[in-house]
């Protein structure tokens, strides 16, 4: 019991958290060039284009199922199986997805002891400012440390980092958002200067025509005129002696529309790597949405990649805690395509064998409880004779 007493144990204490300063990372240098601090990326987040596209990106690799590749030990294999089911990974990668947009996620697994079981019974997130990673540490060069508990994160049966790493080999990750800081920047500046803009637009200028003897005459009348008008509100009316003409010079701003649909676009690329796909598809051609979309399942397939070495941190850890010194099963999250329904129906009319599980799992056919929950096509009548009319037209029939 000794051995695995620590992880029932929460050890990270939430509370400080709100009051962590921003600590200083590699993004450090970025951050003080664009002149913003690292709440930035929850500024971002504040944009409905930006939220969007990374929750479309998330749940994209969320939806995908995951199965084990089973060992020798059929115990070993069954518990995992039964234990660590798709609620559990999804919970678990709901969070490390957070890597995608900030490059670095972590988490703490709760584990708890239930029936003879080490079980994981849920995940505390590890906001990316409580991290550190001090110079010359002898924990290693990837091991975060709580900077304000001095908690070195390096357990992993109860601890879990995931990176959204591009092979830069960053302490940190990579996070999308830079990419996507540019146009989201000149997208706000443009909303301000258009709202400002409209201010000054929306009310017309008047201009009074009239006749002057001389230029002084002329600036004297002039600025009569101009403080006259100036007191001037809605709906107010007035007369004005030795004045031709009153003309409201009403003014317009143009190419908004323009301005949002490019920044939205270019940070569509930033954050999917196209933009037909989730942005403008009904303006391309088919085989252009293809193309984008075939590019953006690479995108979530990498994540997924990515992200199944995280999980099997947890199964690992899972299988040492229950069955030590037993090998653990490889997760594996399954991001290939999948045949259509008409391959896949006309591959089984030919004859060809077809996984009756991978059909309930992939295509989301509805499994029958029991034999007499089940219904098959009715078989075609090829004797016309004393057939009568019942069942005739019958598609489906009840097997009992």
């Amino acid at each position: 019991m000794a051995r695995t007493k620590s992880v029932t144990v929460q050890q990270i204490n939430l509370t400080g958290f709100r009051s962590i300063a921003a600590y200083m990372t590699d993004m450090s240098e970025w951050l003080s060039d664009a002149g913003e601090r690292e709440t930035v990326f929850d500024e971002m987040r504040d944009d409905g284009r930006v939220e969007s596209l990374v929750q479309n990106r998330k749940k994209k690799v969320l939806q995908m199922t995951g199965s084990f590749t089973e060992t020798k030990n059929k115990t070993v294999n069954e518990a995992c199986e039964n234990v660590l089911t798709f609620n559990v990974f999804y919970a678990l990668n709901n969070i490390m997805l957070n890597a995608v947009p900030y490059g670095i996620a972590a988490c703490e697994v709760l584990w708890k002891f239930s029936q003879g079981w080490y079980v994981p019974a849920g995940f505390v997130p590890i906001p990316r400012t409580a991290l550190s990673f001090p110079q010359h540490s002898e924990h290693g060069f990837y091991t975060p440390v709580i900077t304000q508990q001095n908690l070195v994160l390096d357990d992993e049966r109860k601890f879990l980092i995931h990176r959204n790493d591009d092979g830069e080999l960053s302490q940190w990750g990579r996070p999308v958002l830079r990419s996507a800081y540019v146009f989201w920047k000149f997208k706000q500046l443009g909303v301000e200067f258009w709202a400002k803009a409209a201010q000054i637009v929306g009310v017309p200028s008047i201009l009074a025509l009239f006749e002057a003897k001389n230029e002084n005459d002329a600036k004297t009348r002039a600025k009569n005129l101009t403080d006259i008008l100036s007191e001037w509100q809605s709906g107010s009316s007035g007369a004005f002696g030795n004045v031709k003409d009153i003309k409201v010079v009403s003014s317009q701003i143009n190419d908004f529309d323009t301005l949002i649909k490019t920044c939205n676009t270019e940070i569509a690329y930033a954050l999917t790597g196209q933009s037909l796909a989730t942005n403008e598809g009904q303006y391309g051609t088919r085989a252009q949405g293809d193309v984008h979309s075939e590019v953006y399942d690479e995108t979530i397939k990498g994540d997924a990649y990515l992200l199944q070495k995280t999980d099997q941190k947890l199964v690992n850890a899972f299988v040492e805690l229950n069955f030590p010194g037993e090998v653990a099963p490889q997760y594996d999250i399954d991001s290939t395509d999948f045949a259509s329904w008409e391959i896949v129906r006309d591959a089984i009319d030919r004859g060809i064998p077809v996984s009756l599980k991978a059909l309930y799992n992939k295509v989301h056919l509805p499994q029958p409880v029991d034999e007499k929950d089940s219904f098959v096509k009715a078989q075609p009548s090829f004797g016309f004779a004393d057939t009568g009319s019942a069942g005739k037209d019958d598609f489906f029939q009840n097997r009992q």
